[in-house]
């Protein structure tokens, strides 16, 4: 059977890491331009409810190239937006009536290339140190992602686990997306090199 969003975001925490270990990385051309739907799956009941209460069990993750084709480029990079609060069948709507709001901006590195830190080299790096708007203090400075396709042929569907890493304290929990729209959207110029 197929893996689908529906049964990945009801996954327990070991199958969706055996899940991401199977996976292959994104090309960027399947990604860029686009904004995926997102859920984030978390290890245990009071994580959920911190992440519930914190607004972000769903949101939206969008990917773009500011220059050229995305395969070619030295690196692609992207975005996180807010999403209103909702279960996973609801319709997903932008938090501000209409008005998308992108935060956490991320450089997003190929297998092989950026700091993967000995974590899932087989995967897309989403650095959110080197994004470009710079993150905020909350925006993601600490995080780093590890982004896969779960299934082979699938270019629609991602499977993530998200680090949040603050000296000796490493925090991880895993993230389904879904594509959701074309993303229109204009980078601001660029400031981080």
């Amino acid at each position: 059977m197929p893996h689908t969003f529906a049964s990945l975001t009801s996954m327990s925490m070991a199958e969706l890491e055996e899940v991401l270990a199977k996976g292959t990385a994104p090309s960027p051309s399947t990604v860029c331009g686009a904004e995926f739907r997102g859920w984030n799956v978390f290890g245990n009941a009071m994580a959920a409810t911190v992440g519930k209460v914190m607004g972000i069990q769903r949101f939206a993750k969008g990917f773009f190239v500011r220059d050229g084709d995305p395969d070619q480029a030295p690196f692609f990079e992207g975005y996180n937006v807010k999403i209103r609060r909702g279960g996973r069948d609801e319709p997903w709507a932008d938090l501000h009536d209409g008005t998308v709001t992108r935060h956490a901006f991320f450089r997003v590195h190929r297998p092989g290339e950026g700091n993967h830190g000995g974590r899932h080299p087989h995967a897309l790096l989403l650095d959110y140190s080197l994004g470009d708007p710079m993150p905020g203090l909350l925006d993601g400075k600490n995080l780093k992602d590890y982004v896969v396709h779960p299934e082979p042929g699938n270019r629609d569907l991602l499977l993530g686990k998200a680090y949040f890493i603050l000296g000796p304290i490493v925090n991880a929990n895993f993230f389904v997306c879904e594509r959701l729209r074309p993303a229109a959207f204009t980078p601001p110029p660029r400031t981080n090199p």
